[in-house]
């Protein structure tokens, strides 16, 4: 059985997570930053967790931003990149065949 605690835990280091790969896109691609308006609370949502992402819409609605401050919705798609690699094994032979 999951303990309140332990959902806690488990959502602040989901949103953590995201918070952290959200900074490495926009330093990858900062052009993004010109799509947020100036003031913004940004909530990020996960592609692939509705019962995170209800809590953290519900977490952003119940806090006080000023009323100038849009809330930003930032859905964060995890993306897989395969990268192929050959590795060249060397090994010792007593005579090179002759061509």
């Amino acid at each position: 059985m999951v303990t309140v605690t332990e959902k806690n835990l488990a959502f602040h280091d989901k949103l953590f997570d995201l918070i952290e790969q959200f900074h490495h896109y926009v330093f990858s691609h900062p052009d993004v930053l010109d799509k947020l308006p100036e003031k913004a609370a940004l909530v990020l949502l996960d592609a692939e967790d509705e019962e995170f992402n209800r809590r953290n819409i519900e977490l952003a609605k119940n806090n006080r931003y000023p009323e100038d401050v849009p809330i930003v919705y930032v859905r964060m798609t995890r993306q897989v990149r395969m990268i192929q690699q050959i590795e060249w094994t060397p090994s010792i032979v007593s005579s090179p065949l002759a061509v």
